[in-house]
């Protein structure tokens, strides 16, 4: 995965390939991150409490020692982050256009940032490279007002 998505890493070619031109932030995801996490980006999973709830456990976001109120909390929290983050995914088409979806995701980290709960990060290391990806990517397409098929090439899981 190439965790540096801006023009300045990359080129078209004459043929109308893409290019890659700096290979400083690569990062290659293991099966157990890969799995769990793209599992999320299907909507059959997020109606799925139990599956949801176990790859947040797989992902280190919902931790062993954990009460029945902390799952409840950071399930209730995650499950709302990923549904906001995944929206390019979960659809056939989006439009990073408009600007709705990203003062939604710039809301909910203000509301993060203000819980307690969020002060100590949650996760496994890999989510660092995720995000950089995909903020990456989203603010370049919202720039080009780029209205994207997300459905061409879908996830595919195994367990």
């Amino acid at each position: 995965m190439h965790a540096d998505p801006h023009p300045g890493n990359f080129l078209i070619t004459e043929e109308g390939k893409l290019g890659i031109i700096d290979f400083g932030c690569i990062k290659v995801l293991p099966d157990d991150f890969y799995y769990p996490f793209f599992s999320l980006a299907a909507k059959e999973a997020l109606n799925d409490e139990a599956e949801t709830l176990q790859a947040f456990r797989d992902l280190e976001m919902i931790l062993p020692g954990d009460s029945p109120q902390q799952i409840e909390f950071y399930f209730r929290n995650f499950s709302e982050m990923i549904n906001l983050f995944t929206k390019p995914y979960t659809n056939s088409i989006f439009d990073f256009s408009k600007k709705e979806f990203f003062e939604q995701i710039y809301a909910y980290g203000e509301k993060m940032a203000k819980m307690p709960e969020f002060k100590q990060a949650r996760g496994v290391k890999h989510f660092i490279y995720i995000n950089r990806t995909n903020f990456g990517l989203y603010s370049i397409l919202h720039e080009l007002n780029a209205t994207v098929r997300t459905d061409t090439f879908p996830p595919h899981f195994k367990k």
